[in-house]
């Protein structure tokens, strides 16, 4: 089963965390999209860590896990 970990910096402002998560969330609701599951994480300043996200992630079942580096200048 492959899934998907959007991995963003993490910002002290909670706003810009949320807009990870949203991002996450409509990637997860697109009609035919090819994972079991997509989920975000942080590098640093937010949570979950890019750790806690892959045992997450392999926690439900995830057989292979597609990181996305997400990091906007």
């Amino acid at each position: 089963m492959t899934s998907l970990l959007i991995i963003a910096h993490g910002s002290r402002r909670a706003a810009s965390n949320d807009e990870v998560r949203a991002l996450a969330a409509a990637v997860r609701t697109q009609p035919g999209q090819a994972y079991a599951h997509v989920d975000a994480a942080f590098l640093e300043l937010a949570e979950p860590s890019i750790a806690a996200g892959l045992a997450e992630l392999a926690a439900r079942g995830a057989t292979e896990i597609v990181a996305f580096p997400y990091f906007l200048a």
